[in-house]
């Protein structure tokens, strides 16, 4: 199947689904409104949790299907990761993990979408701070410029990833988490390469992840 007829079919199918999860949550809205008592029903709170599942899962899908759309602007990345890491930095100490913002050169201005750029490094940020469990964690963003591509390292000191599973970890739908619904990395492969860039990663298990992405200057 081409990549215009599988992501046709994943917008109609995410389209299709999303009506009806869209009003069966409205109608346990209702019924909450006139039976507050089911609130304290065993399972609500499985329902009321399954459904926050499938929103993201739909959410992502969306995402996936959009991330080529691009409304690009010329901006300086290493100015929106200032900004970003700031906002990113809060969150991140409440789980004990430290965010560092480097930058070993100057930094041209290059056409970006600065709404999918946001996106990109929020499924790396969140991805690496998923992968470190104890606390003294540190994620690393690196930035670089070599005079005819911007490069930019994320890096972790988490879990790390099997040799095995890297040759996959951007496929749609293949996730080696629990609860991962095996979008995240793929929208940020779709993302970069709308950007005509790339996108590559190296982990050592127990050891942490690196991600490498290079956007061309022109």
């Amino acid at each position: 199947m081409k990549n215009e007829e599988y992501n046709y079919t994943l917008s109609k199918f995410s389209h299709e689904v999303r009506n009806p999860v869209t009003l069966i949550n409205s109608f346990l809205q209702l019924m909450v409104q006139e039976h507050p008592e089911i609130t304290t029903y065993n399972f609500y709170d499985k329902i009321e949790e399954n459904m926050t599942i499938l929103r993201v899962l739909l959410d992502e899908l969306t995402d996936f299907n959009h991330a080529k759309n691009l409304c690009e602007e010329e901006i300086n990345l290493y100015l929106f990761l200032v900004s970003f890491t700031d906002s990113a930095r809060e969150m991140l100490k409440e789980k004990g993990i430290s965010l560092i913002l480097q930058k070993e050169s100057a930094i041209p201005r290059i056409k970006l979408d600065p709404v999918k750029m946001n996106q990109l490094f929020s499924n790396l940020i969140r991805n690496a701070s998923e992968a470190i469990s104890d606390e003294g964690g540190k994620i690393v963003i690196h930035i670089s410029c070599d005079g005819s591509k911007v490069e930019v390292k994320v890096t972790d000191n988490g879990c790390g990833i099997k040799k095995e599973r890297l040759d996959n970890i951007f496929n749609p739908f293949v996730t080696y988490k629990k609860d991962g619904t095996g979008l995240g990395l793929a929208i940020c492969k779709e993302i970069v390469e709308a950007h005509n860039g790339t996108i590559s990663v190296t982990s050592v298990p127990d050891d942490g992840t690196q991600f490498i992405l290079m956007f061309p200057i022109s």
